[in-house]
Protein backbone atom coordinates (compact mmCIF):
# COMPACT_ATOMS: atom_id res chain seq x y z
CA UNK A 1 0.00 0.00 0.00
CA UNK A 2 1.34 3.43 -0.98
CA UNK A 3 2.01 5.82 1.93
CA UNK A 4 0.94 9.17 0.51
CA UNK A 5 2.66 11.26 3.22
CA UNK A 6 6.08 9.71 2.62
CA UNK A 7 5.60 9.71 -1.16
CA UNK A 8 4.59 13.36 -1.13
CA UNK A 9 7.65 14.35 0.90
CA UNK A 10 9.87 12.45 -1.52
CA UNK A 11 8.33 14.12 -4.59
CA UNK A 12 8.82 17.58 -3.07
CA UNK A 13 12.44 16.66 -2.38
CA UNK A 14 13.04 15.59 -6.00
CA UNK A 15 11.44 18.75 -7.35
CA UNK A 16 13.65 20.88 -5.10
CA UNK A 17 16.92 19.30 -6.27
CA UNK A 18 15.74 19.46 -9.89
CA UNK A 19 15.17 23.18 -9.38
CA UNK A 20 18.74 23.58 -8.14
CA UNK A 21 19.92 21.63 -11.18
CA UNK A 22 18.14 24.02 -13.52
CA UNK A 23 19.65 26.98 -11.68
CA UNK A 24 23.08 25.34 -11.94
CA UNK A 25 22.63 25.04 -15.69
CA UNK A 26 22.40 28.83 -15.96
CA UNK A 27 25.74 29.07 -14.12
CA UNK A 28 27.55 26.45 -16.22
CA UNK A 29 29.04 28.07 -19.31
CA UNK A 30 32.37 26.32 -19.74
CA UNK A 31 34.05 22.97 -19.28
CA UNK A 32 35.78 24.24 -16.12
CA UNK A 33 32.43 25.32 -14.68
CA UNK A 34 31.07 21.81 -15.20
CA UNK A 35 34.18 19.96 -14.05
CA UNK A 36 35.63 22.09 -11.22
CA UNK A 37 33.18 24.93 -10.43
CA UNK A 38 35.31 27.35 -12.39
CA UNK A 39 38.02 26.72 -9.75
CA UNK A 40 36.17 29.08 -7.42
CA UNK A 41 34.74 26.81 -4.72
CA UNK A 42 34.63 28.63 -1.36
CA UNK A 43 35.42 27.38 2.15
CA UNK A 44 32.01 26.46 3.53
CA UNK A 45 30.50 25.35 0.24
CA UNK A 46 33.50 23.03 -0.23
CA UNK A 47 33.26 21.83 3.38
CA UNK A 48 29.61 20.85 3.26
CA UNK A 49 30.00 19.37 -0.19
CA UNK A 50 32.77 17.14 1.24
CA UNK A 51 30.62 16.17 4.23
CA UNK A 52 27.57 15.41 2.11
CA UNK A 53 29.61 13.40 -0.39
CA UNK A 54 31.24 11.43 2.42
CA UNK A 55 27.99 10.11 3.88
CA UNK A 56 25.97 7.96 1.56
CA UNK A 57 23.85 4.84 1.41
CA UNK A 58 26.81 3.12 3.06
CA UNK A 59 26.58 5.25 6.20
CA UNK A 60 22.82 5.88 6.19
CA UNK A 61 21.72 2.30 5.55
CA UNK A 62 24.69 -0.05 5.13
CA UNK A 63 26.80 0.84 8.17
CA UNK A 64 23.79 1.45 10.43
CA UNK A 65 22.38 -1.96 9.48
CA UNK A 66 25.76 -3.64 9.84
CA UNK A 67 26.34 -2.02 13.24
CA UNK A 68 22.96 -3.26 14.43
CA UNK A 69 24.15 -6.84 13.88
CA UNK A 70 27.92 -6.83 14.45
CA UNK A 71 28.32 -4.01 16.97
CA UNK A 72 30.88 -1.30 17.62
CA UNK A 73 33.65 -3.07 15.71
CA UNK A 74 32.41 -1.12 12.70
CA UNK A 75 33.62 2.06 14.39
CA UNK A 76 37.11 0.58 14.59
CA UNK A 77 37.28 -1.22 11.27
CA UNK A 78 35.50 1.21 8.97
CA UNK A 79 34.94 4.61 10.50
CA UNK A 80 38.46 4.96 11.86
CA UNK A 81 39.90 4.18 8.45
CA UNK A 82 37.72 6.80 6.81
CA UNK A 83 38.67 9.46 9.36
CA UNK A 84 42.34 8.53 8.92
CA UNK A 85 41.95 8.98 5.18
CA UNK A 86 40.81 12.58 5.55
CA UNK A 87 43.74 13.29 7.88
CA UNK A 88 46.19 11.84 5.38
CA UNK A 89 44.66 13.81 2.55
CA UNK A 90 45.06 17.05 4.52
CA UNK A 91 48.84 16.61 4.62
CA UNK A 92 49.20 15.79 0.94
CA UNK A 93 46.63 18.22 -0.48
CA UNK A 94 49.16 21.02 -1.04
CA UNK A 95 51.07 18.72 -3.38
CA UNK A 96 47.89 17.96 -5.28
CA UNK A 97 47.15 21.68 -5.62
CA UNK A 98 50.70 22.49 -6.71
CA UNK A 99 50.38 20.14 -9.70
CA UNK A 100 47.42 22.23 -10.96
CA UNK A 101 45.63 19.27 -12.54
CA UNK A 102 41.94 18.41 -12.78
CA UNK A 103 41.79 14.69 -12.02
CA UNK A 104 43.77 11.99 -10.24
CA UNK A 105 44.63 10.48 -13.62
CA UNK A 106 46.21 13.80 -14.66
CA UNK A 107 48.27 13.74 -11.49
CA UNK A 108 49.47 10.17 -12.01
CA UNK A 109 50.44 10.93 -15.61
CA UNK A 110 52.35 14.01 -14.46
CA UNK A 111 54.32 12.36 -11.64
CA UNK A 112 55.11 9.19 -13.62
CA UNK A 113 55.94 10.96 -16.86
CA UNK A 114 53.75 8.47 -18.74
CA UNK A 115 50.76 9.92 -20.54
CA UNK A 116 49.18 6.49 -20.95
CA UNK A 117 48.79 6.47 -17.17
CA UNK A 118 45.67 8.59 -17.71
CA UNK A 119 43.44 5.88 -19.23
CA UNK A 120 44.95 3.19 -16.94
CA UNK A 121 44.16 5.20 -13.83
CA UNK A 122 40.89 6.37 -15.37
CA UNK A 123 39.72 2.77 -15.85
CA UNK A 124 40.20 2.07 -12.12
CA UNK A 125 38.45 5.31 -11.17
CA UNK A 126 35.62 4.59 -13.59
CA UNK A 127 35.06 1.18 -12.01
CA UNK A 128 34.96 2.74 -8.56
CA UNK A 129 32.54 5.50 -9.55
CA UNK A 130 30.24 3.03 -11.27
CA UNK A 131 30.11 0.59 -8.33
CA UNK A 132 29.56 3.46 -5.91
CA UNK A 133 26.78 4.85 -8.06
CA UNK A 134 25.05 1.47 -7.99
CA UNK A 135 25.39 1.46 -4.19
CA UNK A 136 23.64 4.82 -3.89
CA UNK A 137 20.83 3.88 -6.27
CA UNK A 138 20.22 0.61 -4.43
CA UNK A 139 20.22 2.32 -1.03
CA UNK A 140 17.93 5.13 -2.08
CA UNK A 141 15.51 2.78 -3.83
CA UNK A 142 15.39 0.27 -0.95
CA UNK A 143 14.58 3.08 1.44
CA UNK A 144 11.97 4.85 -0.66
CA UNK A 145 10.28 1.57 -1.57
CA UNK A 146 10.08 0.57 2.08
CA UNK A 147 8.56 3.85 3.19
CA UNK A 148 6.28 4.71 0.27
CA UNK A 149 5.12 1.30 -0.89
CA UNK A 150 6.09 2.06 -4.52
CA UNK A 151 7.69 -1.10 -6.04
CA UNK A 152 11.50 -1.12 -6.06
CA UNK A 153 11.81 -1.76 -9.79
CA UNK A 154 9.95 1.49 -10.50
CA UNK A 155 11.55 3.62 -7.80
CA UNK A 156 15.13 2.85 -8.84
CA UNK A 157 14.42 4.25 -12.31
CA UNK A 158 12.70 7.37 -10.97
CA UNK A 159 15.66 8.18 -8.71
CA UNK A 160 18.23 7.35 -11.37
CA UNK A 161 16.64 9.52 -14.06
CA UNK A 162 16.06 12.53 -11.78
CA UNK A 163 19.64 12.59 -10.55
CA UNK A 164 21.11 12.03 -13.98
CA UNK A 165 19.05 14.99 -15.19
CA UNK A 166 20.16 17.58 -12.66
CA UNK A 167 23.80 16.43 -12.63
CA UNK A 168 23.95 16.70 -16.43
CA UNK A 169 22.43 20.18 -16.27
CA UNK A 170 24.77 21.90 -13.83
CA UNK A 171 27.81 19.69 -13.22
CA UNK A 172 29.74 20.56 -10.07
CA UNK A 173 27.75 23.79 -9.67
CA UNK A 174 24.53 21.81 -9.18
CA UNK A 175 26.29 19.12 -7.16
CA UNK A 176 27.99 21.53 -4.74
CA UNK A 177 24.86 23.55 -3.96
CA UNK A 178 22.60 20.53 -3.55
CA UNK A 179 25.32 19.05 -1.31
CA UNK A 180 25.23 22.17 0.86
CA UNK A 181 21.49 21.72 1.32
CA UNK A 182 21.62 17.96 1.73
CA UNK A 183 24.67 17.90 4.01
CA UNK A 184 23.13 20.36 6.45
CA UNK A 185 19.81 18.53 6.50
CA UNK A 186 21.50 15.15 6.85
CA UNK A 187 23.69 16.00 9.84
CA UNK A 188 20.92 17.84 11.71
CA UNK A 189 18.13 15.32 11.17
CA UNK A 190 20.17 12.14 11.63
CA UNK A 191 21.63 13.51 14.87
CA UNK A 192 18.11 14.26 16.10
CA UNK A 193 17.07 10.73 15.12
CA UNK A 194 19.90 9.17 17.13
CA UNK A 195 19.00 11.32 20.13
CA UNK A 196 15.31 10.40 19.80
CA UNK A 197 16.02 6.65 19.73
CA UNK A 198 18.51 6.74 22.60
CA UNK A 199 16.13 8.75 24.81
CA UNK A 200 13.27 6.41 23.87
CA UNK A 201 15.39 3.44 24.98
CA UNK A 202 16.16 5.04 28.36
CA UNK A 203 19.43 6.83 27.65
CA UNK A 204 22.82 5.87 26.28
CA UNK A 205 23.80 3.65 29.21
CA UNK A 206 20.53 1.72 28.95
CA UNK A 207 20.93 1.41 25.17
CA UNK A 208 24.48 0.14 25.56
CA UNK A 209 23.45 -2.35 28.25
CA UNK A 210 20.64 -3.73 26.07
CA UNK A 211 22.96 -3.90 23.06
CA UNK A 212 25.45 -5.93 25.10
CA UNK A 213 22.63 -8.20 26.33
CA UNK A 214 21.85 -9.17 22.73
CA UNK A 215 25.46 -10.25 22.25
CA UNK A 216 28.40 -9.26 24.49
CA UNK A 217 30.58 -9.02 21.37
CA UNK A 218 28.49 -6.05 20.20
CA UNK A 219 30.30 -3.72 22.59
CA UNK A 220 33.84 -5.04 22.19
CA UNK A 221 36.36 -3.27 19.91
CA UNK A 222 36.84 -6.18 17.50
CA UNK A 223 33.43 -7.80 17.88
CA UNK A 224 32.82 -11.47 17.21
CA UNK A 225 33.51 -11.41 13.47
CA UNK A 226 36.75 -9.44 13.22
CA UNK A 227 40.37 -10.35 13.86
CA UNK A 228 43.21 -7.90 14.24
CA UNK A 229 44.40 -8.55 10.68
CA UNK A 230 40.94 -7.95 9.19
CA UNK A 231 40.63 -4.72 11.18
CA UNK A 232 44.02 -3.52 9.88
CA UNK A 233 43.00 -4.49 6.34
CA UNK A 234 39.70 -2.65 6.71
CA UNK A 235 41.36 0.51 8.04
CA UNK A 236 43.88 0.44 5.19
CA UNK A 237 41.14 -0.17 2.62
CA UNK A 238 38.87 2.66 3.70
CA UNK A 239 41.82 5.00 4.23
CA UNK A 240 42.81 4.29 0.64
CA UNK A 241 39.41 5.16 -0.77
CA UNK A 242 39.61 8.74 0.53
CA UNK A 243 42.94 9.71 -0.97
CA UNK A 244 42.34 7.95 -4.28
CA UNK A 245 38.75 9.08 -4.77
CA UNK A 246 38.33 10.98 -8.02
CA UNK A 247 35.58 13.14 -6.57
CA UNK A 248 37.84 14.22 -3.70
CA UNK A 249 40.68 15.18 -6.04
CA UNK A 250 38.25 17.13 -8.23
CA UNK A 251 37.04 19.12 -5.21
CA UNK A 252 40.58 19.92 -4.10
CA UNK A 253 41.29 21.33 -7.54
CA UNK A 254 37.95 23.18 -7.57
CA UNK A 255 38.72 25.23 -4.45
CA UNK A 256 39.90 28.82 -4.71
CA UNK A 257 43.35 28.32 -3.18
CA UNK A 258 45.46 26.15 -0.86
CA UNK A 259 44.04 27.87 2.23
CA UNK A 260 40.51 26.94 1.17
CA UNK A 261 41.65 23.40 0.42
CA UNK A 262 43.19 22.93 3.87
CA UNK A 263 40.24 24.57 5.61
CA UNK A 264 37.59 22.40 3.96
CA UNK A 265 39.50 19.20 4.75
CA UNK A 266 40.09 20.20 8.38
CA UNK A 267 36.56 21.47 9.04
CA UNK A 268 35.01 18.63 7.08
CA UNK A 269 37.12 16.12 9.01
CA UNK A 270 35.83 17.41 12.35
CA UNK A 271 32.19 17.25 11.22
CA UNK A 272 32.63 13.82 9.64
CA UNK A 273 34.47 12.37 12.65
CA UNK A 274 31.71 13.51 14.98
CA UNK A 275 28.97 12.26 12.69
CA UNK A 276 30.60 8.82 12.40
CA UNK A 277 29.99 8.39 16.13
CA UNK A 278 26.35 9.41 15.63
CA UNK A 279 25.78 6.76 12.94
CA UNK A 280 27.40 4.10 15.15
CA UNK A 281 25.11 4.97 18.07
CA UNK A 282 22.16 4.99 15.66
CA UNK A 283 23.11 1.49 14.52
CA UNK A 284 23.23 0.21 18.09
CA UNK A 285 19.85 1.79 18.90
CA UNK A 286 18.38 0.23 15.76
CA UNK A 287 19.62 -3.21 16.80
CA UNK A 288 18.14 -2.85 20.29
CA UNK A 289 14.78 -1.55 19.05
CA UNK A 290 14.36 -4.36 16.53
CA UNK A 291 15.41 -6.97 19.11
CA UNK A 292 12.93 -5.61 21.65
CA UNK A 293 10.22 -5.98 19.02
CA UNK A 294 11.26 -9.56 18.28
CA UNK A 295 12.20 -8.73 14.67
CA UNK A 296 15.01 -10.63 12.95
CA UNK A 297 16.48 -9.02 9.84
CA UNK A 298 18.48 -11.26 7.50
CA UNK A 299 19.47 -8.51 5.06
CA UNK A 300 21.22 -5.71 6.96
CA UNK A 301 20.21 -3.19 4.30
CA UNK A 302 16.60 -3.60 5.45
CA UNK A 303 17.20 -3.00 9.17
CA UNK A 304 16.93 0.79 9.30
CA UNK A 305 14.07 1.11 6.76
CA UNK A 306 12.07 -1.46 8.76
CA UNK A 307 12.72 0.50 11.94
CA UNK A 308 11.43 3.69 10.30
CA UNK A 309 8.27 2.22 8.83
CA UNK A 310 7.29 -0.10 11.66
CA UNK A 311 8.46 1.52 14.88
CA UNK A 312 8.53 5.28 14.39
CA UNK A 313 5.60 7.74 14.37
CA UNK A 314 4.84 9.04 10.87
CA UNK A 315 6.02 12.58 11.65
CA UNK A 316 9.33 11.37 13.10
CA UNK A 317 9.69 8.90 10.23
CA UNK A 318 9.30 11.68 7.67
CA UNK A 319 12.07 13.68 9.35
CA UNK A 320 14.35 10.63 9.38
CA UNK A 321 13.63 9.90 5.73
CA UNK A 322 14.64 13.41 4.68
CA UNK A 323 17.91 13.03 6.57
CA UNK A 324 18.69 9.65 5.00
CA UNK A 325 17.70 10.73 1.52
CA UNK A 326 20.00 13.73 1.88
CA UNK A 327 22.87 11.42 2.81
CA UNK A 328 22.27 9.02 -0.05
CA UNK A 329 21.43 11.35 -2.89
CA UNK A 330 24.18 13.88 -2.15
CA UNK A 331 26.65 11.10 -2.95
CA UNK A 332 24.69 9.88 -5.96
CA UNK A 333 25.16 13.16 -7.82
CA UNK A 334 28.83 13.31 -6.83
CA UNK A 335 29.56 9.89 -8.32
CA UNK A 336 27.61 10.74 -11.46
CA UNK A 337 29.64 13.90 -11.88
CA UNK A 338 32.96 12.12 -11.25
CA UNK A 339 32.00 9.40 -13.71
CA UNK A 340 31.33 11.90 -16.50
CA UNK A 341 34.58 13.79 -15.86
CA UNK A 342 36.60 10.55 -15.75
CA UNK A 343 35.26 9.30 -19.08
CA UNK A 344 35.70 12.66 -20.82
CA UNK A 345 39.00 13.90 -19.37
CA UNK A 346 40.91 10.73 -18.49
CA UNK A 347 39.85 8.28 -21.20
CA UNK A 348 38.23 10.02 -24.18
CA UNK A 349 40.66 12.94 -24.24
CA UNK A 350 43.65 10.54 -24.30
CA UNK A 351 42.44 8.84 -27.48
CA UNK A 352 40.96 12.02 -29.01
CA UNK A 353 43.28 14.84 -27.90
CA UNK A 354 42.97 18.48 -28.85
CA UNK A 355 39.19 18.47 -29.02
CA UNK A 356 37.46 21.72 -28.12
CA UNK A 357 36.25 22.53 -24.61
CA UNK A 358 32.69 22.54 -25.90
CA UNK A 359 33.11 19.03 -27.29
CA UNK A 360 34.61 17.73 -24.02
CA UNK A 361 31.70 19.24 -22.10
CA UNK A 362 29.29 17.36 -24.37
CA UNK A 363 31.19 14.10 -23.86
CA UNK A 364 31.00 14.58 -20.07
CA UNK A 365 27.26 15.03 -20.26
CA UNK A 366 26.72 12.12 -22.66
CA UNK A 367 28.84 9.83 -20.46
CA UNK A 368 26.87 10.86 -17.40
CA UNK A 369 23.60 9.92 -19.11
CA UNK A 370 24.72 6.64 -20.72
CA UNK A 371 26.63 5.15 -17.80
CA UNK A 372 24.15 6.53 -15.30
CA UNK A 373 21.34 4.66 -17.06
CA UNK A 374 23.43 1.47 -17.21
CA UNK A 375 24.13 1.73 -13.47
CA UNK A 376 20.41 2.19 -12.86
CA UNK A 377 19.66 -0.95 -14.86
CA UNK A 378 22.15 -2.96 -12.77
CA UNK A 379 20.73 -1.48 -9.57
CA UNK A 380 17.35 -2.96 -10.46
CA UNK A 381 18.90 -6.36 -9.61
CA UNK A 382 22.03 -5.61 -7.52
CA UNK A 383 24.81 -8.24 -7.21
CA UNK A 384 25.18 -7.89 -3.42
CA UNK A 385 24.36 -5.86 -0.31
CA UNK A 386 25.41 -2.23 0.02
CA UNK A 387 28.16 -3.10 2.49
CA UNK A 388 29.48 -5.89 0.25
CA UNK A 389 29.65 -3.57 -2.76
CA UNK A 390 31.30 -0.83 -0.72
CA UNK A 391 33.95 -3.21 0.57
CA UNK A 392 34.65 -4.35 -2.99
CA UNK A 393 35.25 -0.86 -4.32
CA UNK A 394 37.48 -0.13 -1.31
CA UNK A 395 39.65 -3.07 -2.38
CA UNK A 396 39.68 -1.83 -6.00
CA UNK A 397 40.82 1.70 -5.15
CA UNK A 398 43.26 0.86 -2.39
CA UNK A 399 45.11 -2.00 -4.08
CA UNK A 400 45.20 -0.25 -7.44
CA UNK A 401 46.12 3.28 -6.44
CA UNK A 402 46.98 4.03 -2.81
CA UNK A 403 50.63 2.95 -2.52
CA UNK A 404 51.74 3.69 -6.12
CA UNK A 405 50.25 7.20 -6.09
CA UNK A 406 51.78 8.08 -2.72
CA UNK A 407 55.17 6.82 -3.90
CA UNK A 408 54.85 8.77 -7.15
CA UNK A 409 54.03 12.00 -5.29
CA UNK A 410 56.85 11.78 -2.76
CA UNK A 411 59.56 9.92 -4.71
CA UNK A 412 59.75 11.62 -8.07
CA UNK A 413 62.81 9.64 -9.21
CA UNK A 414 60.82 6.43 -9.40
CA UNK A 415 60.47 5.00 -12.90
CA UNK A 416 56.94 5.59 -14.20
CA UNK A 417 56.71 2.10 -15.67
CA UNK A 418 57.23 0.58 -12.22
CA UNK A 419 54.51 2.80 -10.74
CA UNK A 420 52.04 1.69 -13.39
CA UNK A 421 53.03 -1.99 -13.05
CA UNK A 422 52.41 -1.71 -9.31
CA UNK A 423 48.97 -0.21 -9.98
CA UNK A 424 47.94 -2.89 -12.44
CA UNK A 425 49.34 -5.96 -10.64
CA UNK A 426 48.28 -4.79 -7.17
CA UNK A 427 44.78 -4.03 -8.43
CA UNK A 428 44.43 -7.32 -10.31
CA UNK A 429 45.55 -9.38 -7.30
CA UNK A 430 43.38 -7.41 -4.87
CA UNK A 431 40.22 -7.48 -6.97
CA UNK A 432 40.81 -11.10 -8.04
CA UNK A 433 41.17 -12.18 -4.41
CA UNK A 434 38.04 -10.25 -3.44
CA UNK A 435 36.02 -11.92 -6.20
CA UNK A 436 37.43 -15.34 -5.28
CA UNK A 437 36.30 -15.17 -1.67
CA UNK A 438 37.95 -12.20 0.03
CA UNK A 439 41.16 -13.78 1.31
CA UNK A 440 44.00 -16.06 0.25
CA UNK A 441 45.90 -18.15 2.82
CA UNK A 442 44.19 -16.09 5.49
CA UNK A 443 45.43 -12.77 4.07
CA UNK A 444 42.60 -10.30 3.21
CA UNK A 445 42.35 -9.03 -0.37
CA UNK A 446 43.38 -5.48 0.55
CA UNK A 447 46.58 -6.49 2.33
CA UNK A 448 47.44 -8.99 -0.39
CA UNK A 449 46.95 -6.49 -3.23
CA UNK A 450 48.87 -3.72 -1.45
CA UNK A 451 51.60 -6.24 -0.61
CA UNK A 452 51.95 -7.27 -4.25
CA UNK A 453 52.03 -3.60 -5.29
CA UNK A 454 54.78 -2.91 -2.73
CA UNK A 455 56.77 -5.91 -3.96
CA UNK A 456 56.55 -4.67 -7.55
CA UNK A 457 57.80 -1.24 -6.46
CA UNK A 458 60.68 -2.77 -4.52
CA UNK A 459 61.77 -5.13 -7.29
CA UNK A 460 61.39 -2.45 -9.93
CA UNK A 461 63.47 -0.03 -7.90
CA UNK A 462 66.24 -2.60 -7.48
CA UNK A 463 66.23 -3.61 -11.15
CA UNK A 464 66.09 -0.06 -12.50
CA UNK A 465 68.13 1.67 -9.81
CA UNK A 466 70.74 2.76 -12.33
CA UNK A 467 68.20 4.60 -14.51
CA UNK A 468 68.85 8.34 -14.13
CA UNK A 469 66.07 10.43 -12.61
CA UNK A 470 65.73 12.47 -15.82
CA UNK A 471 64.99 9.28 -17.78
CA UNK A 472 62.78 7.68 -15.16
CA UNK A 473 60.34 10.60 -15.16
CA UNK A 474 60.38 11.38 -18.85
Amino acid sequence: MVNQVYLGAFIVYLLLVLGIGLWGYTRTKTKDDFWVYGRNLGKWLATWSLVANFFSAVAAIGVIGETSQVGYAILVGVNFGLALGISGLYFVSHKVRALDKVTLSDIVANVTGREYARPVTGAILFGNAWVYLIIQLVGASVLVTAITGVPYEYMVWVIGIVFIAYTVLGGLVSVAWTDLLQGTVMVALMTLTAAYLVVDLGGFTATNTQFAAIDPQNVTPLGGQYTLITIVSSILGFFGTIFTGQNVIIRINATKDVETTKFHLAAGGVIIGSFLVVTTVLGAATGVTLDNAGVTVTNTDRAFPILITEYMPTLIGTVVILGIMSAILSTTDTRLHALGVTVSRDIYDYFRPNTSDEHQLKVSRYATVVFGLLATAISANPPGTIFDLYSFRAVLLTTGLLLPVYVALYWRGFDGRVILASMVLGGVVGVGTALAGGALFGVPATLLGVGVGALVLLVGRVVLYQVPTSQSTS
